[in-house]
């Protein structure tokens, strides 16, 4: 299954690409669904990151979910990533496996870039029961993300959605 958006962020190609990219370990800062996220060894270190992966912990319990990212792509200049997103301690009935994640970024001008997120997803078998909801629902996730990453590149702070998760996480 695959889900595609593309944003329109107000802000030059080099800022986006330090919050994703050159920042990927903190992704717990600006996205709402990451409570917590960490820099670990979890694959190769590709020429211009800073980072080999990260742990991203989706929920604020011990031994929760959470997932394991690796780069399998990254490209300094062109400012594209894929990353593998491994699931987790996941409860049973999670639908998914992974997600291959490509992030692109297309400059318009010096403060206007176009960004487009994939997210190809590998789902388990019996998920396939429940795919049209998973079909409508997940593209509404991927939104909110690229939604969260447009509102921290271009305000400066996290998103309204972040500051409520972080209040009722604590």
């Amino acid at each position: 299954m695959k889900t595609t958006k593309k944003i329109i962020i107000n802000a030059s190609s080099d800022a986006i690409w330090q919050v994703f990219a050159h920042d990927f370990d903190n992704a717990h800062i600006w996205m709402a669904s990451v409570p917590n996220s960490f820099g670990a060894n979890n694959g190769k270190q590709y020429e211009g990151a800073t980072s080999k992966g990260r742990i991203c912990e989706l929920d604020t319990k011990p031994n929760g979910v959470r997932v394991k990212e690796s780069f399998l792509a990254y490209d300094e200049k062109t400012k594209f990533c894929s990353v593998l997103v491994e699931f987790q301690n996941t409860p049973f009935g999670f639908p998914l496996v992974q997600n291959i994640a490509d992030f692109e970024l297309e400059e318009k001008s010096s403060d206007e870039c176009i960004v487009t997120f994939s997210v190809t997803s590998t789902l388990k078998p019996f998920a396939y029961l429940i795919y049209p909801i998973i079909k409508l629902g997940f593209p509404f996730f991927v939104q909110q993300i690229v939604e969260e990453l447009k509102f921290y590149v271009e305000e400066g702070k996290p998103h309204p959605r972040k500051i409520k998760m972080m209040t009722k996480n604590k």
